[in-house]
């Protein structure tokens, strides 16, 4: 089954991006500032990292480690998975669901060009939300239970 509504059509169309040099104090307060759960980070142009609200807590604000002297870079999940902007919603499940992930950012011909999270998904209509749950229903009968629990 595949969705007519694509990445393009729900994503953030400005992501907010920190070099890698940057240290987790600044990321931080560019994630408080505009209330969002995560950065993109860019290093000369190209996507290096991610890093996420739960980046800052484990390996840093458990370790003790210094918001002015811990660089992004050193906490940072590197390489994560991005998303064309002509993906499609049963993709981006799949993604979600089996790796765990829930921060994308998004390219276009090798470029940043948004970001997609599972905000974003919440955001359109109830309906093809149904539709992504019934499908995870089908494929993973652990998700069967749990989703059936919270009913």
């Amino acid at each position: 089954m595949r969705y007519r509504i694509r990445v393009k059509d729900i994503m953030n169309k400005k992501p907010i991006v920190v070099s890698p040099e940057a240290s987790i104090g600044k990321a931080a307060r560019l994630m408080a500032r505009h209330k969002i759960g995560s950065v993109i980070v860019v290093d000369k142009g190209v996507i290096v990292g991610i890093l996420t609200e739960g980046d800052i807590l484990r390996r840093a604000f458990i370790k003790n480690k210094s918001p002015t002297k811990t660089r992004v870079k050193d906490i940072m999940t590197k390489n994560p998975i991005t998303l064309s902007v002509d993906d499609d919603l049963s993709k981006v499940a799949n993604i979600m669901n089996k790796k765990g992930v829930r921060r994308f950012p998004v390219v276009s011909e090798g470029k940043l060009v948004g970001y997609l999270s599972e905000k974003d998904l919440l955001k359109i209509e109830p309906s093809i939300i149904d539709v992504l749950l019934e499908k995870l229903k089908i494929r993973e009968p652990a998700f069967k239970l749990t989703y059936a629990l919270r009913r």
